[in-house]
């Protein structure tokens, strides 16, 4: 499917407001203490799904195009509520992402972990076209416990596996990254 990922970032974006609205009413219901303590960790957790790769979609009506195909197929549904398009996953979206999930877990390839002594830094500069070799790359990073210093600067003590370089050797990407080892961290926090 051409637009499966965009799929599956539609569903999981409806799903997660969904969610949030949930806990944002729970959070209203709790005494002050509790509320208090459960809105900070909505705020400071995990970083939420980020809208902005619609913005292209926007622009040449692609994005309304799939949500009323999506709509079509049953796996989300539109209602007008105060002048507002409110769209919301249904039960039959909920069991396409439960699939999508499992799909999407599969295609993630699990290197051997083996801790190292020294800091290891990855660089890379991926083209905005091959996006979706970043994306794998940023997932195969954070999976061998590297946190990133910035979008594209990556920093771990976890040795680089040799299966992984051959993957960005098969996936033509030895060009956009760079590996180093350092052993001496500088202003870098300790890890």
């Amino acid at each position: 499917m051409r637009h499966g990922k965009l799929i599956y970032k539609i569903l999981e974006a409806l799903q997660d407001s969904a969610e949030t609205t949930i806990d944002l009413l729970t959070i209203f219901t709790l005494p002050y203490s509790e509320s208090y303590k459960r809105i900070r960790s909505l705020r400071y957790g995990s970083p939420k799904f980020k809208t902005n790769w619609a913005e292209e979609y926007l622009k040449n009506q692609q994005f309304y195009s799939l949500l009323n195909r999506l709509k079509n197929q049953g796996f989300i549904k539109k209602e007008k509520e105060n002048k507002k398009t409110i769209w919301s996953i249904t039960r039959k979206g909920l069991e396409k992402l439960k699939i999508l999930k499992k799909k999407n877990k599969k295609i993630l390839i699990n290197y051997p972990k083996e801790k190292s002594d020294k800091l290891i830094i990855v660089i890379f500069d991926i083209p905005e076209k091959e996006r979706h070799k970043r994306n794998w790359l940023r997932s195969v990073l954070a999976s061998l416990d590297f946190k990133f210093l910035q979008q594209s600067v990556w920093i771990g003590k976890t040795k680089i596996p040799e299966e992984f370089l051959n993957d960005l050797r098969n996936k033509k990407m030895l060009d956009y990254v760079h590996i180093f080892k350092v052993s001496k961290s500088g202003t870098i926090n300790k890890i």
